[in-house]
C-alpha cells in the first residue's frame, strides 16, 4: 500500500529487515522495541524520493496516528502534512485490512 501526494510517499515497512533500517537509519526504537511485532500497530515510512522524512506509527483499532517523527526522533516541515495525508487515506488502510 502506498499513499502520495505527488511529492511525498508513504509506504508500509513490509519486513524485519526494513524496520531495521528505519530504525538504523532514522535513530529510533521502531526496530529496537520489536513494532514489527504489534499486532494492532501499522507502521509507514514517508519518503521523499528515496530519503526518509518520517516515521509513522497508525493504531489499527482506531486508525488514527499515534505518532510521526523525524530522525532522532524531531519532526520536520513536512510533519503535518505527513499527518495529514496519512489521516485523509485512513479508508485505505481500512479496505486493505478488510481484503486481508
Amino acid at each position: 500500500m502506498v499513499i502520495t501526494d505527488e511529492e511525498i510517499i508513504v509506504k508500509v515497512l513490509e519486513s524485519i529487515d526494513e524496520y531495521y533500517n528505519e530504525g538504523k537509519t532514522q535513530g529510533i526504537c521502531v526496530f529496537g522495541s520489536g513494532y514489527y511485532k504489534k499486532a494492532d500497530t501499522l507502521i509507514l515510512s514517508a519518503r521523499i524520493g528515496d530519503e526518509i522524512i518520517e516515521t509513522v506509527e497508525v493504531d489499527l483499532r482506531t486508525l488514527e496516528v499515534v505518532q510521526c517523527h523525524g530522525k532522532h526522533n524531531q519532526d520536520t516541515e513536512y510533519h503535518e502534512r505527513i499527518i495529514d495525508l496519512v489521516n485523509k487515506n485512513a479508508n485505505l488502510i481500512r479496505e486493505r485490512m478488510k481484503a486481508a
